[in-house]
């Protein structure tokens, strides 16, 4: 999971995508980057946030008219900071100049190498989009039907996900680029202003940026832009389209839209759906701060228990895309205080967006009940989560679910309430959740492996077999 910015028109960009980077931070913490192309190569990127990487003023006004940027989330190579100063993106080459940034996750590099004589400088998969694509470019007069035509040889050999903005040189005339996986698993929007235009991970990059959201762009397709101001597109491949059901659980912002579904509303409609199915006698709703709070908000006015804030939030990271368990605990640890003017002998209703490893919440119910609380009832708005994420997002083994027993054995809800120390555990249900984003989606981390594409199945389980703990199982 990565926040990806790709901005081209008449004037300079580089402002523009540094403030659109950090309305897509949220989406990665371990590196940032951004590249300008003015006829010269201009490249930023470093391990930390954008705060962090662009902290003087010659990394921000950089010339050019057409810039791709990128928040990393790690899901390939290792977690030390070498490895993730070498993972940065934007990755880039010369012959033909090609830069790209990706958001998803391509489990078949190994193949898509073979592909290519170029050799990967890195370990992220962004390579398997880079270098057989400049192999079809090379000393080529780029028009949209070449890339189209590049993109679908490439498209028709990749399995996973991946939305993928690309910038490359035609002489007078740069180009930007994008690309999505047949079925959409990783969101990508068109948005534009005064003949520049934006392609990003999240509508609400526009809000930041004074852009007008245009288009959610379709999985399969290729979209080619030129400074000018022309736009080609065109669908490779199309099928149903199944996002990331983890997109409207917990990666995208509140005020974001996917496929024109407001994020909020889905959120606070699961909550709605839990209070319906799973009422408790209770004093206070209160949420986990920030990830539960529209789920409470749906809770709460359907349930007609008043919400309150029991849990103050002193830090902006977000534990679960932490590169370790260690520094996951620390965020929680020292980035949570409790109210007890407010939490003193009262029956809590805790809300959540979803439990991964438990180690999170236990810590949040203890704390809630060390401040005073009576009771703390614990409701989630995501099914449990039950086998690791192969599209994208850094569960790395099956056996770091909490719903899932060391023999393979899904837990019940009481044995999962009892770990955690809640006096009683509710998850949102599959129909709610489905019912909620009202169109098809994956759900192959709820569902395993028949909420996957029909035609990844064999591949995630096969994936799923030589999993072992700590290690992706596509990278051992």
């Amino acid at each position: 999971m990565c926040g990806i910015v790709g901005i081209i028109g008449g004037k300079a960009v580089s402002r523009i995508i540094y403030h659109s980077l950090f309305s897509v931070q949220h989406r990665g913490q371990s590196s940032a980057g951004m590249l300008l192309y003015d006829g010269n190569i201009h490249v930023t990127k470093d391990p930390g946030l954008v705060r962090e990487v662009f902290n003087d003023e010659k990394k921000i006004g950089v010339p050019g008219n057409v810039g791709i940027g990128h928040t990393r989330y790690s899901t390939a190579g290792m977690d030390d900071v070498e490895s993730l100063k070498n993972n940065a993106q934007p990755e880039y080459l010369v012959n033909p100049l090609l830069a790209a940034v990706q958001n998803g996750n391509i489990y078949n590099c190994s193949d898509i190498n073979k592909l290519t004589k170029r050799k990967p400088r890195t370990d992220s998969d962004v390579q398997c989009l880079l270098l057989p694509l400049a192999d079809k470019l090379y000393k080529k007069e780029l028009t949209a039907d070449l890339i189209f035509n590049s993109c679908k040889y490439l498209m028709n050999r990749l399995k996973g996900s991946y939305s993928a903005l690309f910038l490359a040189d035609s002489g007078e005339n740069p180009l930007l680029f994008g690309m999505t996986d047949p079925y959409k698993v990783r969101p990508l929007v068109l948005g534009k202003t005064d003949g520049m235009y934006c392609l990003t991970s999240e509508t609400r990059v526009f809000k930041k940026i004074n852009f007008e959201y245009v288009k959610d762009i379709p999985g399969g397709s290729v979209i080619v832009i030129d400074t000018e101001g022309n736009v080609h597109e065109k669908q490779i491949i199309k099928k149903q389209e199944k996002p990331c059901m983890f997109e409207f659980v917990y990666f995208a912002k509140p005020d974001s839209r996917i496929n024109k579904r407001s994020v909020h509303s889905v959120r606070a409609e699961l909550g709605r759906l839990l209070a319906k199915k799973y009422p408790v006698d209770a004093d206070l709703v209160i949420p986990v701060p920030e990830s539960g709070r529209h789920y409470a908000t749906g809770y709460s006015r359907e349930s007609g228990i008043p919400i309150d804030e029991g849990i103050m939030k002193d830090k902006d990271e977000r534990s679960f895309i932490q590169q370790t368990q260690e520094s996951r605990d620390k965020v929680v640890e020292e980035g949570l205080s409790y109210l007890r003017s407010v939490l003193k002998d009262k029956r809590i209703v805790l809300v959540d967006d979803s439990i991964v490893r438990g180690t999170n919440i236990r810590k949040l119910i203890n704390g809630l009940k060390n401040a005073g609380a009576r009771e703390v009832h614990v409701r989630i708005g995501c099914p449990p989560l039950i086998a690791p994420c192969y599209l994208g997002i850094d569960m790395r083994s099956k056996k770091e679910f909490i719903a899932r027993n060391k023999d393979g054995r899904i837990k019940t809800w009481d044995e999962i309430a009892e770990e955690i120390h809640a006096d009683s555990l509710a998850y949102s249900s599959m129909d709610s959740l489905s019912k909620a984003i009202g169109f098809d989606i994956c759900r192959g981390c709820i569902d395993f492996p028949d909420g996957y594409p029909t035609e990844m199945k064999e591949d995630v389980k096969q994936l799923f077999k030589i999993d072992r703990k700590g290690i992706r199982a596509y990278e051992s």
